[in-house]
C-alpha cells in the first residue's frame, strides 16, 4: 500500500489530548498534565491494549465509525483516500506490518520466507508465497501478483493512476522464481528501502489500465479479496459496510462474528459512542474528549501520531499562480496560534513541524519550512505590494481590476475547524487578502480534493510507512496526484526522485532534505501541525487504538486479532 493516505480527519477533526507518561510531561497551572510532541524515539507513545490470540474470545461484534465511504475502492488508485484503504485493510491481503518504532515483518499467512541478497550489485528479494493463499474467487495468489502490481505501479504505464511509483520504478525486473508460488523481485541497483514495497498486492482482474481505473468503483469486490474477513455488506447510500470472516480464509480464524462500519460526522460519532451504538470513537478537540472521556465502561487510548496536517496553496488559482504571493499568504499566517486553537484546552505543545519526509522523532528530520517562511504580516504586506496587490478603500489588495479574494473550503462540522478557518480569514484580513470559507460535509472531501476546487484548502496525510524519504516523490514530483497545490515543477522531478537510488540511508537524508528544501521554496504547501492520537473505545477492546507506522488500526499484527479480550 501507500505510506502515505489522505485524511480529511487529520485537519477536519485534528486529534489532541494531553498524553500521559512521556518523559517531557510535567504540569500546567490547572493541574492537568501537560506532553509535548515526541522528538525522539524515546519519547513516543502507544496504547493500543496488545493481547495474544490466547486471550482474546471468539465471536463478538465491532462497530466503528468512519467518515466517508469512498468512491474509489482500488486501495493502490490515485484518487484513494484514508477510508479507501480503512475497508480495504481486513479483507484484501495485508502482506507486513510495522511496528511502533518502525520495524516491518511479514505476514505468514501470505509469505513463508522472504530473502534478500545483492546480486551483480543489484538488490535482489526472493518472496515465497503461502502454498495456500488464494484469492476468494480460486485463483492463486502466485509470483503474477507480484508481477501486475510493480506493473501497475512502476509509472512507465501513465495510463494507470496511481497514487506513487516510489520504489517500484527502481525495480527492473519481476520475475517466476523456482515455481509460481516464488516472486523474484530485481532492483537497479542497490534499493535501501526493499522492505516497504508489495505490502499489498493488485489483484488479477484490475490488472489491465481500464479495470484498474473503474472495475472499483462504487464496487469493493469481496470475491476478490484474499484476508480473514469478506464484505458481508456494502451499502454506500446508507453508509454502512459490514465484514463476516471469510469461510475460504486459510489463516488464524479472525475473533469477531461482525465488524461494521458507520459513515458519520465526527459529533454524530461521538453521540454515538455515548449512547453505546459505536464501541470506540476518535476525540477531536477539547469539547469531544470531555464528553467521551467519562462515558461508562470505556477508557482512553493516547499515543503519538504520524500524520502531517497542512494547508494546500492552489498554484494554478489566478490569485496565487505567483509564487512571491504564495510566500507572503504563508508570511501572513502564524501558525502557532493556529496550534494553540487546535490543542486548546489539552495541555499539549509541539514543535511546529517544518518536513513531511520525517517526523521529529526520526533520525534525519530538519525545519526546512521554517528555513524559508517566518510569520511577519509587515512582511507579507511589504511582499504583496511588491508583488502589484494593493491595497483598495475596502483594505482588500487588488491587481488589474481582480482583488485579492481567495476560497477556503472546510470538512466537516467540527468547531476546532471552524475556528481554524476564523482565525486564518483574519490573519488573511490584518493583511489585504479576502477569505471565503464554505463550509462542506465530510463526504464532499473526495470532491473537493480531486476537482482542486479551491484556493487554500486543509488537509492531511497519515503515514503507514517509517521510510518517509522512500515517498518523497509522492509528496513532491510533478505528476504525483498528491501534489496538489501543482507548485513543484516538473524540471525538479530528476532530483526528487533521485533521492531513494542513492545506495545509503544517510546520502538519502542528505539528498532528500536538500530537495524538500528547494520543493518547499515553490511555496505550494505549508506544515501545520503532526499532533497526538486519542481513541476512546469500550473496555477490553484489544489489539486496537493508537500506535505508530500502523496503517490504520494500532495493531501490531494481523486484522484477525482485534477483538475482545477474555
Amino acid at each position: 500500500m501507500r505510506k502515505i493516505s489522505l485524511s480529511l480527519v487529520a485537519l477536519a477533526a485534528t486529534t489532541s489530548l494531553v498524553l500521559t507518561g512521556c518523559s517531557s510531561s510535567d504540569s500546567d497551572d490547572s493541574g492537568k498534565e501537560k506532553s509535548k510532541g515526541a522528538t525522539s524515539e524515546n519519547e513516543v507513545l502507544t496504547s493500543y491494549n496488545p493481547q495474544p490470540a490466547s486471550n482474546l474470545k471468539e465471536g463478538g461484534k465491532l462497530t466503528l465509525p468512519i467518515v466517508e465511504i469512498p468512491d474509489q475502492l482500488n486501495n493502490f488508485h490515485g484518487n484513494a483516500s484514508l477510508y479507501t484503504s480503512k475497508i480495504g485493510w481486513f479483507y484484501q491481503p495485508v502482506l507486513s506490518f510495522n511496528d511502533p518504532k518502525g520495524n516491518i515483518t511479514y505476514n505468514k499467512d501470505y509469505l513463508t520466507d522472504v530473502k534478500q541478497e545483492t546480486v551483480g550489485g543489484n538488490t535482489q528479494v526472493t518472496y515465497s508465497i503461502n502454498p495456500k493463499a488464494k484469492w476468494n474467487d480460486g485463483q492463486d495468489i502466485d509470483w503474477t501478483s507480484f508481477r501486475d502490481t510493480w506493473t501497475a505501479l512502476n509509472g512507465k504505464n501513465k495510463g494507470y493512476n496511481v497514487g506513487s511509483t516510489d520504489g517500484y520504478s527502481s525495480i527492473t525486473s519481476v520475475k517466476k522464481g523456482k515455481d509460481a508460488k516464488e516472486a523474484v523481485i530485481t532492483f537497479d541497483g542497490p534499493f535501501v528501502y526493499w522492505k516497504s514495497l508489495f505490502s499489498g498486492l493488485v489483484n488479477p482482474h484490475i490488472a489491465k489500465v481500464d479495470d484498474f481505473d473503474k472495475k472499483y468503483v462504487s464496487n469493493p469486490h469481496a470475491e476478490w479479496g484474499a484476508g480473514p474477513y469478506t464484505i458481508s455488506k456494502f451499502d454506500a447510500k446508507g453508509g454502512t459496510v459490514s465484514y463476516k470472516p471469510n469461510p475460504k480464509w486459510w489463516g488464524e480464524k479472525p475473533h469477531l462474528d461482525e465488524l461494521t462500519f458507520v459513515q458519520m460526522e465526527s459529533s454524530a460519532s461521538i453521540n454515538a459512542f455515548k449512547n453505546g451504538q459505536i464501541d470506540g470513537v476518535q476525540a477531536a478537540n477539547a469539547e469531544e474528549l470531555n464528553q467521551v472521556k467519562s462515558v461508562k465502561g470505556s477508557e482512553l487510548r493516547r499515543g503519538s501520531t504520524t500524520s502531517n496536517n497542512l494547508l494546500v496553496f492552489n498554484s494554478t488559482s489566478p490569485q496565487l499562480k505567483d509564487p512571491a504571493v504564495r510566500k507572503a499568504v504563508m508570511e501572513g499566517i502564524d501558525r502557532s496560534q493556529l496550534a494553540k486553537i487546535t490543542f486548546q484546552g489539552m495541555g499539549y505543545t509541539e514543535p511546529l513541524p517544518g518536513s513531511f519526509n520525517l517526523y521529529p522523532f526520526q533520525k534525519g528530520y530538519q525545519d526546512n519550512f521554517g528555513k524559508l517562511v517566518k510569520f511577519d504580516a509587515e512582511t507579507a504586506k511589504k511582499d504583496l505590494d511588491a508583488a502589484g496587490w494593493k491595497a483598495g478603500s475596502d483594505g482588500v489588495r487588488a491587481k488589474d481590476g481582480k482583488k485579492l479574494e481567495l476560497s477556503f473550503p472546510t470538512i466537516g462540522d467540527s468547531s476546532t475547524v471552524k475556528a481554524r478557518a476564523t482565525a486564518v480569514a483574519q490573519m488573511m484580513k490584518n493583511i489585504g487578502v479576502k477569505v471565503d470559507i464554505k463550509a462542506h460535509p465530510s463526504a464532499d472531501f473526495n470532491k473537493v480534493f480531486t476537482e482542486r476546487s479551491f484556493d487554500i484548502f486543509g488537509m492531511g496525510f497519515i503515514s503507514s510507512d517509517p521510510n518517509g524519504l522512500l515517498y518523497i516523490c509522492q509528496m513532491y514530483c510533478s505528476d504525483s496526484s498528491l501534489n496538489v497545490s501543482r507548485s513543484v515543477p516538473k524540471s525538479m522531478d530528476k532530483e526528487v526522485k533521485a533521492v531513494t537510488n542513492l545506495p545509503t540511508l544517510d546520502e538519502q537524508i542528505k539528498a532528500g532534505n536538500e530537495a524538500e528544501l528547494k520543493a518547499m521554496e515553490t511555496y505550494g504547501i505549508m506544515p501545520l501541525h503532526n499532533g497526538p492520537t486519542i481513541w476512546a473505545v469500550k473496555k477490553g477492546l484489544a489489539n486496537f487504538g493508537a500506535a505508530q507506522f500502523y496503517g490504520h488500526y494500532g495493531n501490531m499484527g494481523a486484522p484477525e486479532l482485534i477483538g475482545w479480550q477474555k
